[in-house]
Formats: C-alpha cells, sequence, structure tokens
C-alpha cells in the first residue's frame, strides 16, 4: 500500500496533528490548483489544420472561381474569417511546409527544394504546443524528408505524438489499409503509386527503395500495364486521367479517416489537441475517382488568362512549360486545358467532402464550440493561367497566394483584408494556445489570431516576401508585386488595376521610381530571415539577448530530438512488410 503524507505524520502528538491539518489544507489546495489547471486546459481550444497540397486561392469558389467545388469551404468561410492576401512565403511544397512548421524562412530551416529532410535545431509549433500540454497529431502530407525513401512512421522530431504518413508515391500505410480492407482494389492501388512527383510508370528499384517488397512490385508490374497505361493513353495529356479506384479507396478519404480517429481519441480528454490533416491532391496527376472526374463540364471551365510575358517578358518564363511535366503538349490547347481544370475541380470536391466530414463529425460530438478550424494550403496551381503549370517559377496570383480560411466556435466573423504569409501560422497557433509569447522561440511571422475573434494581437504587414531559389517577390499591401527574376529581368504589376496581371510594368519608364522604391523595400524585407537570432543560439541557462535592444529571460528549451533522417542510425520507416 503506498504510505501517503498524513501516514508519515501519525505518532507526533500535537504538533504532529497540527501539521497534518496543514498538510491536508495545502493538499486541497494543490488539488484545486490541479483542477483549476485541468479545467483551463479544457477551456484551451482545439486546433484543426486542413491542408491541400498545390491550390491557389482563385481555384475556390468563395474567392472567386465562379466553379461551384468548394461548397462547404465557401460555408466555412462565410461563417468565420477568410484571408484574401495569404501568401506562400516559398511558393514549393518541403520549403513551404519547413516554414510553417518552423515560422522561419528557407535559408533558416535549410529546405530549400524539395527532398531535403528538416533538421530539428528549430522548435517547431507542435513542440511548443505540445510542451503547453496540447496533443498533437499529423495526419497525409508533412514532405519533410525525402520522396525517394520510405515515408517516416513517426514525427516525434517534429514535436507530433502521433503521425500516419502518406507522401506523393503513396507508399507506406495507405497501401497496407487497402490490402487490409479493400483487397479488391489493391492490386489498382499499386499500379498508382509513384504516379505524383515520383517517376511515372514501373521501376522495380524505385519503389523498392521507398519500401516496396518484391511481392508488392510484382504486382504492380502486372497491374500497371493493364490498369494506368490505357487511361494514360486515352488523355491527351499523361499527366490528367480518372482514377481507377473509388472515393472510399483513395488515400484523401483514408487521410481524413486517420484524423477523425485521432479527433474521436482525442476530444473526450483532458488535454486539448492539434490535429493536422494534409491531403496529397489536388496536386497533379490531375486523377480524380469517378464521380468526381466526370462532375464538372469541361466546357463549363473559365478560360485560362493569356501568356502576355511571351511578349513582354521574361521570356525565361517558358520555363515553367519545358522543365515539369512536359506541358509544353498542351499549352497551347485551349480544348485541354478545360479538360484539366474540370478534373482539378473534381479532386477539389472531393477533398471540399472530406472537409464537410471534419467538421459534421466536430460538431456531432460537441467539439466545434471549442474547437478552431484552419483551411489552407502550401502553394498555388497555376492551371494553364499565363501558359503556366503546377508552382515555383511564375509568380502570378494563382501560383502563389493561397487560401486561408478560419472558422470554428471560438471565431468571429471577421474582416480578412490583412496581408499575411505562411510565416504568420506558427504565432497564430501559439496564440490561440495561450503560449506566452516569452516562451516562442525567434519568429519572424506575426499571429493573425486577433482578426479572428477575442484574442490581442492585431498587428498587420506592409509588405510580404514570396521568394524561391534565386527569385525574390514582394507584395505590398496597397497592391503592387514587383519580381526580380535575374538581372534586368522581372516583373511589375499593379493589382489594383491589374489583377489578372496582363501589363508588365517592369521596364516601363514612367515607373522607374515606383520600382527602385520596391527594390529597396524588398532588400528590406528579405534581411529579416538574417536578423532574426536562431534558437539554437540562444542561451539556456541565464539571460540571453532575445533581441538587439535588451536581455531577457531565456527561451524555454523544448525536447527537439535530432532527425533520423540526417543521422546513420535506423529511421523509422514504413516497410511493405508491415502488415
Amino acid at each position: 500500500m503506498e504510505m501517503t503524507r498524513r501516514d508519515c505524520l501519525r505518532g507526533l502528538g500535537a504538533a504532529g496533528v497540527a501539521l497534518a491539518a496543514s498538510a491536508h489544507v495545502a493538499s486541497a489546495a494543490t488539488d484545486t490548483e490541479e483542477t483549476a489547471t485541468m479545467e483551463e486546459a479544457k477551456r484551451r481550444p482545439n486546433i484543426v489544420f486542413i491542408m491541400a497540397d498545390q491550390l491557389g486561392a482563385r481555384a475556390l469558389g468563395c474567392y472567386g472561381s465562379g466553379v461551384n467545388s468548394t461548397p462547404n469551404l465557401d460555408r466555412l468561410a462565410a461563417d468565420g474569417v477568410k484571408f484574401d492576401r495569404f501568401y506562400a512565403s516559398v511558393p514549393v511544397c518541403a520549403p513551404n511546409r519547413a516554414t510553417i512548421l518552423t515560422g522561419r524562412s528557407a535559408e533558416v530551416h535549410g529546405v530549400v527544394s524539395n527532398n531535403y529532410a528538416l533538421q530539428s535545431d528549430n522548435p517547431t509549433y507542435a513542440h511548443v504546443l505540445r510542451g503547453h500540454g496540447y496533443r498533437t497529431g499529423a495526419f497525409g502530407k508533412m514532405h519533410q524528408t525525402p520522396m525517394s525513401w520510405p515515408p517516416p512512421t513517426s514525427l516525434d522530431f517534429l514535436g507530433f505524438d502521433e503521425a500516419v504518413i502518406s507522401e506523393d508515391p503513396k507508399w507506406g500505410p495507405w497501401v497496407d489499409w487497402v490490402r487490409k480492407n479493400h483487397p479488391e482494389h489493391y492490386a489498382a492501388a499499386l499500379a498508382m503509386t509513384n504516379g505524383h512527383g515520383g517517376r511515372q510508370g514501373f521501376h522495380a528499384p524505385t519503389d523498392q527503395a521507398q519500401g516496396a517488397t518484391q511481392e508488392q512490385t510484382d504486382i504492380k508490374g502486372e497491374a500497371y500495364p493493364r490498369v494506368m497505361q490505357p487511361r494514360i493513353a486515352a488523355s491527351e495529356w499523361s499527366r490528367m486521367y480518372p482514377s481507377p479506384i473509388p472515393p472510399e479507396v483513395h488515400d484523401t478519404t483514408f487521410i481524413t479517416e486517420c484524423g477523425l480517429d485521432f479527433i474521436d481519441r482525442m476530444g473526450g480528454g483532458d488535454a486539448p489537441f492539434f490535429c493536422h490533416i494534409s491531403y496529397v491532391d489536388p496536386h497533379d496527376p490531375y486523377d480524380p475517382p469517378e464521380p468526381y472526374a466526370s462532375m464538372f463540364d469541361p466546357d463549363d471551365m473559365p478560360d485560362a488568362l493569356p501568356a502576355e510575358w511571351e511578349e513582354q517578358g521574361p521570356t525565361l518564363l517558358r520555363g515553367s512549360q519545358t522543365s515539369y511535366l512536359r506541358f509544353e503538349d498542351i499549352a497551347d490547347d485551349p480544348a485541354a486545358i478545360r479538360k484539366l481544370r474540370a478534373l482539378y475541380h473534381g479532386s477539389l470536391k472531393f477533398i471540399d467532402d472530406q472537409v464537410s466530414r471534419v467538421i459534421d463529425r466536430l460538431k456531432q460530438s460537441g467539439l466545434w464550440e471549442n474547437t478552431i478550424v484552419i483551411f489552407s494550403t502550401d502553394h498555388g496551381e497555376m492551371l494553364g493561367d499565363h501558359k503556366c503549370i503546377a508552382k515555383g517559377l511564375p509568380h502570378y496570383d494563382l501560383g502563389i497566394r493561397c487560401p486561408l480560411i478560419v472558422g470554428g466556435g471560438p471565431v468571429a466573423s471577421g474582416d480578412g483584408a490583412r496581408l499575411s504569409s505562411s510565416l504568420d501560422l506558427y504565432p497564430t497557433f501559439c496564440e490561440w494556445a495561450g503560449v506566452p509569447a516569452d516562451d516562442l522561440p525567434p519568429l519572424e511571422g506575426k499571429s493573425f489570431a486577433g482578426f479572428c475573434g477575442p484574442w490581442e494581437g492585431r498587428e498587420a504587414w506592409s509588405e510580404i516576401a514570396v521568394s524561391i531559389s534565386t527569385i525574390d517577390t514582394i507584395i505590398t499591401d496597397d497592391g503592387w508585386r514587383l519580381t526580380q527574376y535575374a538581372p534586368g529581368e522581372g516583373q511589375l504589376f499593379n493589382l489594383r488595376e491589374d489583377p489578372d496581371e496582363q501589363r508588365n510594368l517592369h521596364k516601363d519608364p514612367a515607373h522607374l521610381e515606383k520600382k527602385a522604391e520596391l527594390l529597396e523595400r524588398l532588400i528590406r524585407l528579405r534581411a529579416n530571415a538574417r536578423v532574426t537570432p536562431q534558437y539554437r543560439n540562444l542561451g539556456v541557462d541565464g539571460a540571453v539577448k532575445r533581441d538587439t535592444g535588451r536581455m531577457g529571460e531565456p527561451c524555454p528549451r523544448y525536447d527537439a530530438p535530432p532527425s533520423p533522417w540526417t543521422l546513420d542510425g535506423p529511421r523509422p520507416e514504413w516497410s511493405g512488410d508491415r502488415a
């Protein structure tokens, strides 16, 4: 039997009785404090962060797409806050996801392109939330390990208590789930692997490097020519075709199921939770399952914006056609572009239906009133606008401006005109969670929580930067975009007067002064990352210099073990041998 503190005081006489009484009071006070702490934890909102992949703001109905493919997201936006000017700091998958996780620019976190492993020398928002009592889970695409390797089975090094990862190549827990729950579609599912960012087709060494077994590659070798090749051959472009599996078998449904399971298990607990649900679609290939593949008529799709750069420059934008996916095959084919857009909106409607499932589950379980739901993306998708595809090189609106919708019980409907970027998500999550500012590592962004309800911060940006490789862009609160591609090569648009970006003023003599002003502002803005301290350089004990003007208390140390993907030891990776 465990001996209590009161048992230890027996036999001490009156003094013991008095001491026992004081111990009882202290114990009661402690119990009261613990109860208050638990009640406070329950009051802190749950946070559900839903992310799609490669989706520009203009593709949503509430942002003016003209296509009814997002009715549930449109409703969430109408009841909450829709941010109209939210931009990807780095308009490529892995770098911008690393920026969201760390609150730092790519030159600080080091993931400057896809297929790098994010080091854990800067605590993620998940580390901070977990350190302040949140249960953290991540489900779907995280993209913080190279796609040429098997997906991770643990993201503890990034601060997530639980994780079920499904990346672009699709090898991973999803194929295990299909084998167990939908065996009749198992061969077709294997045939689809490596259809996204990986090597299209059948190549056993690539699949096995990503964790597949010999048996699985044998099945794929038989299924690929039977299942996939006819679909690809029947299409005007090898990157667009209907999926061979139904919606209930798709990885989009699987990712939703993983998130819902976490919500169901965490919803009744004493601690608040952070649930990240991250879809792989509508990223290429443009392959929604039926009935979504036929849900939208290509003839009803809006026309693509003209490619003004062919006459106005810079001509290096042609690289968007020739360096990725062989888009030049259909870049000048309006009918094919409309079909591409119809398939894309089919994938988007599929995701919109999954978002509705999440919202419905929160409401049915009584969690809605204390849960904040955020929907956003990692970057945009050009969809043939300006004769460009995908992301990265083009910094046009559809490529860099992302949807940001905030809803849920604690969120008040409001104005989302604030200029913001993906750097701002980290401090916002932490403000919603009640994390004191002094407990945050050095961050470059500003919280937008105050624009969503009763939270305090309402500081806004006058300009934000979008950068990838050697391409730098500045977006200003008064509606200008300047992009520098190379010395003497760039774009300058007045977005208020020219929202479709058809008049490049970069070489216009009448706008030389404006261009010079924006170039100076861009240089100062890009210096923010260099003058913001890095977490790994802060002191552990005693005072540290948190900024250039004062000495303050040290930032708390968060448990962030080294990334196994940057060490020589074994990595927690998926294997096709798993049941």
